[in-house]
C-alpha cells in the first residue's frame, strides 16, 4: 500500500513564498508512526508551501491532509480532486477535530484528536477496503514516541524540530492548543527527547513545544541539563512565557537553557494593551515586569522575539505605532499577528456576531481583518499591520539588534537572529507589496 502525506500551503496571499526553511514536523511524525505500524507501507511526503502538487499525477492509495483553519479551502479542494480519481483521502488535524461536519464531505475519514491511538486500525482499514468515517483519537502519554522520519523530503530544509512536552498550562482565549491537546499538559520522558537529538543528523532545530520552559521549571533545567551532553555543534529555538524566567529559579533556567543550545526565543508578549491583555486572558503569562525579563533573557545570550496580537477590538491605530516603538526602546523585534478568532476557541464565541460574513478560512491567516473593528475599517486594519511589520523588518532595524543580545551566545545566537529576522523581513515585504496591489483600492469594508 502506499501512503501520501500531504502539509497544505498557509497563506492565501503570498503564495510564491516558500516559507521559513523549518520542515514540517506533522509529516516526519506521521511517516514515522506508519512506518512503526507497517514497515512495509511506501510512505511519502509533501509540503506544498514549498513543493507543487499535481493532484492528476498523485499515485498513492491513501492520501493523509493534516488541516489548520487557514488550510482548510486548499485541503478540501485537493481532497475533492483525489476523490474523484479514486484515490481515498483521510483528513485530521485542529480545523477537522473542531468542524468534523464541515470537512466530512470531503474526505473518506476523519481523525478527530490525536492520531497514535487509531492510526493503526485506519490503516489496517484502509487496506483492507473499510475505512470508517470517523476515528476518534485520543490523548496518550508520550513515552515510546518514533524518532521523525527526514530522510523523505523531495526539498532541503535548514531546521528539524523536537518535542518535549503537548499541552499548554495557559488558556488564552484565542489559542486553540488547550482545545486540541487537552488541559493537562503531558510530558515526553527526558531520555527519550535526548536520545532522538543525538540520533538526528541536523544541527538546527525548533523545539515545537507551546511553552518550552514555562510547564514545569525544575523538569526544564532537568531536561536541559540532559541535553547539553548531546547538543555540541547543535542548536534550537522555542516559544515560551516571560512569567517562568522571573521565578526564583529563572537563573538556573536560563544558564542551563543557554547551554543546551537555546540561541532565540519566541515570547508571548500577547498584546501591549492591558484592555486587549486582560480580553484575551493572557495577563498570567507576563509576570511582572516583562522588560526586565527580556533583558535577562538577551543577557544570558538568547536573542528574544516577542509574539504580539495586534488588531482587536479594544486596540487602535495607536497601539500598532506603540508596538512599533516599544521595540524599538528594547531593540528587540516582535512577529506580529492580526487578531484571528479560530473556530474551536472562546474568542470565536465571543468574536461571533463581529465576524465579517462572506470569508473563506484562507482568510483566517493572522494576516487579514476578519471581524468588523468599532473605530476601523477591515481596510485600515490591514494596512496599518503591513506598515507595521515591513517597519519592523527593515535592514537596518535588524542591524541595530543584533549587537544587544549578550556575546555569551556568540556567535550562533546572532546567526541564529539573523536567520529568524531576515527571512520574515523579506516574506513581510513580498506580502506588503502583494497587499498594496490587491487590496489598497479594495471596496471590502
Amino acid at each position: 500500500m502506499k501512503v501520501l502525506y500531504i502539509s497544505p500551503p498557509f497563506s492565501q496571499l503570498s503564495q510564491k513564498s516558500k516559507g521559513m526553511p523549518i520542515a514540517p514536523p506533522v509529516l516526519e511524525y506521521l511517516a514515522a508512526l506508519t512506518l512503526r505500524v507497517d514497515p512495509g507501507i511506501e510512505v511519502e511526503i509533501l509540503d506544498a508551501q514549498r513543493e507543487h502538487l499535481d493532484v492528476s499525477a498523485v499515485n498513492a492509495d491513501l492520501v493523509g491532509i493534516s488541516v489548520m483553519t487557514v488550510q482548510a479551502p486548499w485541503a478540501y479542494r485537493t481532497a475533492d480532486a483525489l476523490r474523484e480519481r479514486g484515490i481515498k483521502v483521510v483528513l485530521g488535524g485542529i480545523h477537522v477535530t473542531v468542524l468534523p461536519d464541515e470537512a466530512g464531505p470531503h474526505a473518506d475519514a476523519m481523525v478527530l484528536g490525536e492520531c497514535e491511538e487509531v492510526l493503526g486500525d485506519l490503516l489496517f482499514d484502509a487496506r483492507e477496503g473499510k475505512l470508517k468515517s470517523i476515528y476518534k483519537g485520543g490523548l496518550p502519554e508520550l513515552s515510546g514516541m518514533p524518532h521523525p522520519v527526514s530522510s523523505l523530503w523531495n526539498t532541503k530544509y535548514v531546521f528539524g524540530y523536537f518535542q518535549t512536552a503537548r499541552g499548554c498550562p495557559h488558556n488564552c482565549a484565542f489559542c486553540s492548543v488547550h482545545k486540541f491537546f487537552g488541559n493537562r499538559v503531558r510530558l515526553r520522558p527526558i531520555d527519550e527527547v535526548v536520545a532522538e537529538l543525538a540520533a538526528s543528523k541536523r544541527r538546527l532545530f525548533w523545539c515545537i513545544d507551546d511553552n518550552a520552559w514555562g510547564v514545569n521549571i525544575q523538569r526544564s533545567i532537568d531536561l536541559f541539563h540532559e541535553m547539553r551532553g548531546v547538543m555540541r555543534g547543535k542548536w534550537w529555538f522555542g516559544s515560551g512565557d516571560i512569567r517562568t524566567v522571573q521565578m526564583s529559579k529563572g537563573e538556573d533556567l536560563l544558564k542551563s537553557a543557554q547551554r543546551a543550545g537555546l540561541s532565540a526565543m519566541m515570547l508571548g508578549w500577547e498584546s501591549n494593551n492591558p484592555v486587549s491583555l486582560d480580553e484575551y486572558r493572557a495577563r498570567n503569562k507576563q509576570g511582572e515586569d516583562r522588560r526586565s525579563a527580556i533583558k535577562k533573557i538577551r543577557d544570558h545570550g538568547i536573542d528574544v522575539m516577542l509574539f504580539v496580537v495586534v488588531g482587536g477590538r479594544n486596540d487602535t491605530k495607536k497601539d500598532f505605532d506603540d508596538l512599533l516603538n516599544l521595540c524599538d526602546e528594547l531593540k528587540v523585534s516582535a512577529h506580529p499577528v492580526m487578531l484571528t478568532p479560530l473556530p474551536g476557541t472562546e474568542l470565536f464565541e465571543q468574536y461571533r456576531e463581529y465576524l465579517i460574513e462572506g470569508l473563506d478560512w484562507d482568510f483566517y491567516d493572522g494576516n487579514h481583518a476578519v471581524f468588523n473593528h468599532p473605530v476601523m475599517s477591515s481596510i485600515e486594519l490591514e494596512e496599518a499591520f503591513v506598515d507595521l511589520r515591513t517597519e519592523l523588518f527593515r535592514l537596518g532595524s535588524i542591524f541595530k539588534r543584533l549587537p544587544q543580545v549578550s556575546m555569551k551566545g556568540f556567535p550562533i545566537s546572532h546567526i541564529f537572529s539573523w536567520m529568524l529576522q531576515y527571512p520574515q523581513g523579506n516574506a513581510f515585504k513580498a506580502y506588503a507589496r502583494e497587499w498594496k496591489e490587491k487590496y489598497r483600492d479594495s471596496t471590502r469594508s
